[in-house]
């Protein structure tokens, strides 16, 4: 697998211009700004750094572009996702006292995903038609450790263009293995535990033959090389990038590095 086009991704830098409302759903409530782009005025969901219910502050973006970025690797659909900057004076306008303090202490680099018009948010079951991405981003969110796309919150917009995945803040639980006693288990480990089973796609693909899917997947795990974390990561602003960052690839170059060890996890929990 190579990065769409055959090109590197590109995460573009956007001015916020306005604030429009504030998205009920999703923990950290976030906004939808009205940003100048190069080609004009463009909507973006955007994710606060200074957001007190995102726990990890600036890592959990960071988990944004990572999540967003592997997935595209992988063949998979995310929102296009841009760095959005706040002007330190930017707040001053917003007549909200809420959205207008928030937005204030979070001025610089923030988070944004393209907002999507066309979109609705997945439901099961799975069609035969999006069986085979289904399944990849199954497959997908086992690798990424992603508790988070569940019955209660799917994080998966359902278009006639696909599956479109969103929301990574709360992936890759392994990037900060000293929260775990004994250490984190290993990528072929972990996925058996049973938090597989609140996925939003288990109950669709549970006892279907994926073997075509595992095996496809398995291959471009295979291909994730070192330089595609570090692609990655570059992506990244400077100001969000953690040593947590280090522990997702050295997880990931795990998984890679016994990818038949993966890929036999992912047909005993299908099965």
């Amino acid at each position: 697998m190579v990065w769409k086009n055959n090109q590197e991704p590109f995460i573009p830098i956007v001015q916020a211009v306005s604030v429009g409302s504030s998205m009920t759903s999703g923990r950290n409530q976030p906004l939808k700004m009205f940003c100048q782009t190069k080609n004009g005025i463009s909507d973006y969901i955007v994710k606060l750094w200074n957001t007190p219910e995102l726990g990890l502050g600036v890592h959990s973006l960071a988990r944004e572009i990572y999540g967003a970025l592997l997935a595209n690797f992988f063949g998979l659909n995310t929102p296009d996702v841009a760095l959005v900057y706040v002007e330190t004076d930017f707040s001053l306008g917003i007549p909200d006292l809420n959205i207008r303090e928030r937005v204030f202490q979070s001025p610089g680099l923030n988070f944004g995903s393209k907002y999507l018009l066309d979109a609705s948010i997945f439901s099961p079951p799975v069609t035969p038609s999006k069986f085979h991405e289904a399944a990849m981003v199954f497959c997908f969110d086992m690798l990424i450790g992603n508790l988070d796309r569940n019955f209660r919150k799917p994080n998966m917009f359902d278009t006639a263009r696909g599956l479109i995945l969103f929301d990574h803040e709360q992936a890759f639980p392994y990037s900060r293995p000293q929260m775990w006693i004994g250490g984190f288990p290993a990528p072929w480990d972990f996925i058996k535990e049973s938090w597989h089973e609140n996925h939003i796609l288990y109950t669709s693909l549970k006892g279907k033959e994926c073997a075509l899917e595992i095996e496809e997947f398995a291959r471009i795990l295979y291909g994730l090389s070192d330089d595609i974390f570090a692609t990655i990561e570059e992506k990244i602003p400077a100001e969000w990038n953690t040593p947590d960052l280090t522990e997702i690839s050295s997880y990931l170059a795990n998984a890679r590095d016994n990818a038949e060890l993966f890929k036999r996890s992912l047909q005993e929990i299908l099965v």
